[in-house]
């Protein structure tokens, strides 16, 4: 079998991880030379070389660097996004993950994996029985060209909802249904 056969063969067998290009020239029975060389750099796009340890923290930090500094990410949705791009018999584990999150050298964005207790907290400003006063309250601050309003979310939780004209600068926010989100809001439209 020649040299570029043995590498087609190699990608559909997803054997794509080598320690270096040398040791899949010689794993084919051939000499490293200028011709094999080049040969192998027109797939070179299709294997990792290097140890695997290396190609998965590359794979990781690069999965790292595309999150938006201090985020809180899925280590589950992660793991799967960067196991896309391993090979099949190499796979990244959430503890791995947890372990690169802790490691300040390797996290520079500042991540946090996302947990039930911080998804639970950041919910929690919204999910309150609203009462008729502060219902009142609410309704009490509408005028003309500020609309304001109590509303649903999909995932059942409440939020006010302020839309505003021109004349108070257009905006569209939403605020968890609270004593202080009225307070914001009677700045923001300059009430005292």
């Amino acid at each position: 079998m020649d040299f570029r056969s043995f590498i087609k063969n190699q990608i559909e067998k997803g054997n794509k991880i080598w320690e270096s290009r040398s040791a899949l020239i010689r794993a084919s029975g051939e000499k490293a030379n200028g011709h094999n060389n080049r040969i192998l750099k027109e797939y070179e796009d299709k294997f990792l070389f290097g140890p695997i340890a290396d190609l998965k923290n590359k794979e990781i930090k690069k999965y790292f660097d595309k999150q938006s500094k201090n985020s809180l990410i899925s280590v589950e949705g992660a793991v799967k996004i960067i196991n896309q791009n391993l090979p099949k018999g190499e796979r990244v584990s959430t503890t791995l993950i947890y372990s690169r999150l802790k490691d300040q050298k390797f996290n520079t964005s500042n991540l946090k994996g996302q947990t039930l207790d911080n998804q639970v907290s950041k919910f929690g400003l919204y999910d309150v029985k609203i009462t008729k006063e502060f219902e009142e309250k609410v309704i009490a601050l509408r005028d003309t060209g500020i609309y304001l309003s109590i509303e649903n979310t999909q995932r059942g939780s409440k939020i006010i909802r302020l839309k505003t004209s021109k004349e108070y600068g257009n905006l569209d926010k939403s605020y968890p249904p609270n004593e202080d989100s009225l307070k914001i809001i009677k700045k923001l439209i300059k009430i005292d």
